[in-house]
């Protein structure tokens, strides 16, 4: 008897670190992932993930008229801390290259992201040259992919034996696997 209860508290305790994949970037930043965001001036920002150091990646298209480097999806990484961003681009690819880095920085609040950003030109010589700006990030859709991690997790919990969570609240399982979706 003792045996069993102490492997079922094994099972429950393997369960629930299986199942708990809340980074320590969730923890740190109230930004989704992945999700999408759009500027006022058509350009979109995808934050594919944040780590769980809070390190960036994603794409950026840039649709602003007047700057050229359109319609090219762009590596972007930078980090999130709380509602806090700051990310950055730099504008070369295969097809075009404008020579030039842009940063933006700023905070997430309810459902806009509102940055300061600052573009530089490659043998620029003085912050004069620095170009300026502001834009508002609105999230336009959250991307459900789900992970291969968690795809794995999910065939494993499928394949627990019956009756090892017995005794447990199917109230706390459902728990545990609510906070787990995407």
């Amino acid at each position: 008897m003792r045996f069993t209860t102490i492997g079922r508290l094994l099972s429950i305790l393997t369960v629930s670190l299986m199942f708990n994949t809340a980074s320590y970037a969730d923890s740190i930043t109230s930004i989704p992932t992945p999700s999408a965001w759009d500027n006022q001036s058509g350009s979109t920002l995808t934050i594919n993930s944040i780590g769980n150091s809070g390190l960036i990646t994603g794409t950026y298209v840039n649709r602003a008229t007047d700057y050229a480097c359109q319609n090219i999806s762009y590596p972007v990484t930078g980090w999130a801390y709380g509602t806090a961003i700051t990310f950055n681009t730099i504008w070369q690819s295969a097809s075009e290259s404008c020579n030039s880095i842009t940063a933006w920085t700023g905070f997430l609040y309810q459902t806009e992201m509102s940055t300061l950003w600052s573009l530089t030109i490659s043998g620029s010589t003085n912050t004069s040259e620095i170009v300026r700006g502001t834009d508002t990030f609105k999230q336009i859709k959250k991307l459900t992919e789900e992970s291969l991690i968690m795809k794995k997790k999910k065939e494993k919990w499928s394949r627990l034996p019956s009756g090892c969570l017995d005794g447990f609240k199917g109230s706390n399982i459902k728990w545990i696997l609510l906070t787990q979706e995407i």
